[in-house]
């Protein structure tokens, strides 16, 4: 799950700064302490040796290698020199500091990404929610495309906890969450709302195609049940709510339009998908004023 393989992470970068601080000190004790043996026996960092040149430690393994390499290179010459050569030290702690630099960036990337990802279904939460909302709903603005939000809601998921259990329903929300990362289309976005509620962000797509698309999302999820605790397959269905985001409508007032057309759907008997009414250019010319 992709909220474990960000721990992970998170214990990867702590070990990676205990061991750089160790290998940090050895070379400076063989720099002030020339009698001693002036290159450190273990690279830096020896737990980055099998992250390969790929991936989100990339930067932090060839910074790693530069600055070993300079290591080398300070601590070889005060052997045979007998002193320090200042401009060597001076590469070598740019090079020291380029590596600080970009492990304090790898972590901290890694603990927002823990903070803003539900722990249960893996789907992003609301903490970066509202970031990544504003910053599409700005690009939409820029290239004149539309882009829409979505409210769905499990139909009667209480029903689910109290007849199956809290366990059934946490496998029922992650089997959806799954489902709708797999069926939505690869540049759409997903998050967990809140309790059974998902929120989708449909890009360079107006009312009409992504009620299309939400409903044949709907009907397929109500041809997939999930198996609970106890064995038993249990059907899952779900309401909609759409709203275009327009201008003059700020993101929280385009999810209170999707909100209310969910509240919609399901007034109309759920497993529905429900469109906000689209919304007069004078009243959002009133709100853009």
């Amino acid at each position: 799950m992709q909220v474990e393989r960000t721990r992970d992470m998170l214990r990867l970068c702590e070990r990676v700064a205990v061991e750089h601080l160790a290998w940090l000190l050895r070379v400076h004790t063989a720099l002030m302490l020339p009698g001693e043996d002036p290159v450190p026996a273990e690279p830096d960092a020896p737990c980055l040796a099998t992250c390969g040149e790929d991936g989100e430690l990339a930067a932090l393994v060839r910074l790693r290698a530069a600055m070993q390499a300079t290591a080398g290179e300070v601590t070889t010459a005060a052997r045979r020199d007998g002193r320090l050569d200042p401009e060597r030290y001076r590469r070598f702690m740019a090079a020291v500091d380029a590596y600080g630099r970009e492990a304090r960036r790898v972590e901290t990337h890694f603990r927002r990404l823990l903070a803003e990802t539900d722990p249960l279904t893996g789907l992003h939460n609301r903490q970066g929610m509202m970031r990544d909302l504003k910053r599409e709903w700005m690009r939409a603005l820029r290239t004149d495309r539309p882009v829409c939000l979505a409210l769905a809601d499990l139909d009667h998921f209480k029903r689910i906890n109290d007849t199956w259990g809290h366990l059934s329903g946490d496998r029922v929300l992650c089997a959806a969450a799954r489902f709708f990362q797999r069926r939505l289309r690869p540049y759409d976005m997903v998050y967990r709302y809140g309790g059974e509620e998902f929120l989708f962000c449909l890009p360079d797509t107006d009312a009409d195609k992504a009620a299309h698309v939400l409903d044949r999302l709907r009907r397929a999820l109500a041809r997939l049940p999930v198996t609970v605790e106890n064995g038993e397959r249990v059907p899952v269905t779900c309401s909609i709510g759409v709203a275009l985001m327009v201008p003059g409508r700020t993101v929280h007032e385009a999810i209170g339009a999707a909100d209310r057309a969910l509240y919609a759907a399901k007034d109309e008997g759920r497993n529905r998908v429900a469109k906000a009414p689209p919304e007069t250019p004078a009243v959002a010319g009133a709100r853009s004023r």
